[in-house]
């Protein structure tokens, strides 16, 4: 992977500060990979399931955030985000980032054949992850804030930071379910299915990031029921797509 990694770099490289955070939390990857199933066709299961072998989809959905206790994976440690200044675009910069790292597999991917199946295998975990982390929009936030894990906030029932609030709280509160977040996809036509799963990284990156407006949109560190309610829409729109989207990635490398 690793030249791979560095031509996607060049190809696509943005402006990323280095912070420890974690996205969605243990159950917002969970049901990305569960929708991600839901929407999958049974062939590239089958291709899937044979590399994950006994691991669940619900852990390889979690495993990028498992593996930060092992000091072996440091590495990874940018991957699992961007940040870019307010009112700014990406500017190129050689240092590994959430964007970087998925073209990264796919082009990797492409050249399966000539990869050993624990490399395989770690791609398809890595992408399990990393398109959950792209839907968060704080995972696209600014970098003066670290992607609001600097921004303390007090709301129903918590006190804490914005980002964990968005990782976390709003999920368990509203109680967010597979349920909740699939019974937008009948809201959609087939044609808006299509676009949806149409694989552009930076677009999807750019769509997570619009939501920023409203993620600020609060006063003096108080989060009322009113924006956790809004939010919570939000929430299971932007896990249904990036389950979609997986389901789409899962397609492209496994094939």
């Amino acid at each position: 992977m690793k030249k791979l990694f560095i031509t996607a770099i060049t190809s696509l490289s943005l402006f990323t500060i280095p912070k420890k955070t974690f996205a969605w939390g243990s159950k917002g990857h969970q049901l990305v990979a569960e929708i991600a199933f839901k929407y999958l066709d049974d062939s590239t299961q089958k291709v899937v399931r044979h590399y994950l072998k006994r691991m669940s989809i619900e852990d390889a959905g979690t495993w990028m955030d498992d593996m930060r206790s092992n000091n072996y994976y440091d590495y990874m440690k940018t991957w699992h985000y961007i940040n870019i200044p307010k009112d700014s675009t990406y500017k190129p910069l050689s240092e590994g980032n959430i964007l970087t790292v998925l073209n990264s597999i796919i082009l990797e991917m492409k050249h399966k054949e000539k990869l050993k199946d624990s490399q395989i295998k770690q791609d398809i975990l890595m992408a399990f992850h990393l398109l959950g982390d792209l839907h968060q929009p704080l995972h696209n936030g600014y970098p003066d804030d670290r992607g609001g894990n600097s921004v303390p906030i007090n709301a129903p029932s918590y006190s804490g930071n914005l980002h964990s609030y968005w990782d976390t709280e709003i999920i368990e509160q509203k109680k967010i379910n597979i349920d909740s977040c699939t019974k937008f996809y009948s809201t959609y036509t087939p044609d808006q299915i299509n676009d949806i799963q149409h694989i552009d990284l930076l677009s999807w990156m750019n769509e997570s990031r619009s939501y920023l407006g409203e993620v600020y949109n609060f006063k003096d560190g108080k989060i009322t029921k009113e924006y956790l309610d809004k939010n919570m829409v939000v929430v299971e729109k932007q896990l249904l797509l990036a389950g979609l989207r997986l389901a789409s990635v899962l397609k492209e490398i496994c094939s």
